[in-house]
């Protein structure tokens, strides 16, 4: 039987629209089979059981959407800032792009992927050590700055850490119910507040206007 290449990959991508949509518990192989076009026997030439498409989506939607080592980094820390929402906005601009309509809500699902992801014991360990490097990424920016003397020199490092990731995560969920051109919605937004964040932290912050 000769096999599409690319039919694990439209299994993925299908899969994880779904995941958003329903959870985890609640989508089934049947319903992956009805949105793919899909026999049974198709899909599980590919994948074991539901949990290893869910793992699948994970690597392709999360860890590698999550990855730290893609942000290429630049001198000041109010540039590096800029790239790390940046990275942000990509994620979910990528999220909004899924399927043919896009995602509806395409930051709220996401999130809410993440948090279903956690309930899941045999994967828990590996969602939360992703989420430890983006952490310790972004403390490695804040570090650099304070070494540097970009920010005042009595704040905590790791309390600014927490601080910018905060207002990443915080103004995307704000506005989770954007549906439509969300990148361009969430850069203002963001822009909005790392400008009078940076102005309170920062040591003749350099804003990038």
């Amino acid at each position: 039987m000769k096999i599409d290449p690319n039919t694990k990959k439209n299994i993925i991508k299908a899969s994880f629209a779904l995941f958003l949509e329903k959870g985890y518990k609640e989508l089934t192989i049947k319903e992956i089979m009805e949105v793919t076009g899909l026999s049974k026997g198709a899909i599980y030439h590919h994948f074991k059981n539901k949990e290893e498409i869910y793992l699948a989506t994970l690597d392709q939607y999360f860890f590698a959407l999550l990855d730290p080592k893609e942000m290429t980094l630049g001198e000041t820390f109010s540039e590096n800032i800029e790239i790390i929402y940046h990275f942000f906005s990509d994620l979910f601009s990528n999220i909004e792009g899924m399927g043919a309509k896009g995602i509806e809500y395409p930051m709220r699902n996401f999130f809410s992927f993440q948090l279903e992801s956690e309930k899941v014991d045999s994967i828990r360990e590996e969602v939360s050590s992703a989420v430890v490097k983006f952490r310790q990424r972004v403390m490695a920016v804040v570090q650099a700055a304070s070494d540097k003397g970009q920010i005042k020199p009595e704040l905590s490092v790791e309390a600014v850490t927490y601080q910018v990731i905060a207002l990443i995560e915080g103004t995307a969920l704000h506005h989770s119910t954007v549906r439509n051109h969300v990148k361009a919605e969430l850069l203002k937004k963001y822009k909005l507040v790392f400008d009078s964040y940076l102005k309170l932290i920062c040591v003749h912050a350099k804003v990038n206007s």
